[in-house]
């Protein structure tokens, strides 16, 4: 691994020389001839050219609404974001042959919706990515003293950001079609919901002003209404959509089973769940945003323990309606609750936080068991340890 304190002079300096011996002397397949210069790599496990070294290409890629913007630690190129991704594929046919797949290595950072072209490209060809979490690249990019930010330094810095990684690191995207259609499903029952209580919001605000007339307000309350009525017939149709299919079936309903979650908390869990399908108890808290963080440095910050709110914020006040309705109907979380606030002397939101995680983490045992909820009998029901 390289010195961090070097980093920052490496970014726009090329990579150490490949010498290739004269019988690979013209391949295209390398990306470069006998001596030039090409990326710093290692060599490829399992390489079907016996007596051949391979090397691996890091390519440092920003994603933004139009374009891509690449650097291999010597090029720089943009490309647009189009569905399909045809000019990149062009590109990196031209630069590396036609097995580029096999030696280019992705390092992006998800940018919302406008990275889905480039995850889905490296699942059908089957390249290797690496994806950087938001928040460390916007630390490495501090790290490195990165006082300009434009797509061509983001490029530059998550190609640096290779130094820290080995091949295990690099894995190609899996795309769970479920998940995904049920997080558009999400997206937009969440904007029609913000959309329909801004203008509930509204409407409610004209009754104080004397300037809005009564035909104003009715052609408010009939989009209002009519948003309302969308509302709902996108809740049928997420329930229909997991209905339809095996694979969600008896997961919606081992998860309906729990007395206090409903559709859309449902809904919400299962595509989590799905989305990240590996994630064990503490991975889930933390996607979450509930798991604990803390704040002390000397005498002169020490803060308490607090959650870390870095998760899905939809997420999180979905299981705290549902967690409200829990307390109420389910006798297990209403003794939990009770035996926080009484017992331990919790303050009320503090153990609601608590019945929030422990609701989560059964969730996430009924779905990887594939069991239905069973209610309070002993304490010894491994669906109910906290």
């Amino acid at each position: 691994m390289s010195n961090p304190h070097e980093l920052v002079s490496k970014m726009d300096r090329p990579s150490k020389v490949c010498v290739v011996s004269e019988a690979e002397e013209g391949s295209s397949s390398l990306g470069c001839g006998r001596n030039e210069t090409c990326m710093e790599g290692q060599p490829i496990a399992n390489s079907p050219h016996t007596g051949r070294f391979r090397m691996t290409y890091c390519t440092g890629i920003d994603v933004s609404k139009q374009s891509l913007e690449l650097w291999d630690g010597t090029h720089e190129e943009e490309v647009p974001n189009e569905r399909g991704l045809t000019t990149l594929k062009k590109l990196l046919k031209k630069r590396y042959g036609g097995e580029w797949h096999q030696q280019v290595r992705f390092i992006y950072e998800p940018t919302g919706p406008y990275s889905n072209y480039l995850r889905a490209f490296a699942a059908e060809h089957e390249a290797r990515v690496y994806e950087v979490n938001p928040k460390k690249s916007a630390n490495f990019a501090k790290a490195l003293g990165n006082r300009s930010k434009t797509d061509a330094v983001d490029a530059k810095m998550l190609y640096t950001f290779h130094a820290l990684l080995t091949e295990e690191d690099f894995g190609v995207p899996e795309i769970d079609e479920i998940a995904e259609q049920l997080g558009a499903y999400l997206g937009s029952y969440e904007m029609i919901q913000k959309t329909r209580t801004m203008l509930a919001n509204h409407v409610h605000s004209l009754e104080y002003r004397s300037g809005a007339t009564k035909r104003l307000k009715e052609s408010l309350e009939k989009e209002l209404g009519r948003l309302d009525a969308m509302e709902d017939e996108l809740e049928k149709e997420m329930e229909a959509y997991a209905e339809d299919h095996e694979e969600t079936r008896e997961d919606l309903h081992n998860l309906l089973s729990m007395n206090g979650i409903g559709v859309i908390s449902a809904m919400n869990l299962l595509y989590l769940f799905r989305k990240y399908p590996g994630a064990n108890r503490n991975e889930i808290t933390a996607l979450a945003g509930l798991d604990p963080v803390r704040r002390q440095s000397g005498s002169s910050l020490n803060g308490g323990r607090k959650i870390s709110r870095a998760g899905d914020p939809m997420l999180r006040k979905v299981l705290y309606l549902a967690c409200m309705n829990c307390i109420q109907h389910n006798e297990r979380m209403k003794a939990f609750y009770k035996h926080l606030v009484s017992e331990n002397h919790k303050k009320p939101k503090v153990a609601l936080v608590a019945c929030m995680r422990k609701l989560l983490l059964i969730a996430h045992h009924l779905y990887v068991t594939k069991s239905e909820y069973r209610a309070l009998q002993d304490e010894a029901n491994p669906c109910l340890s906290s």
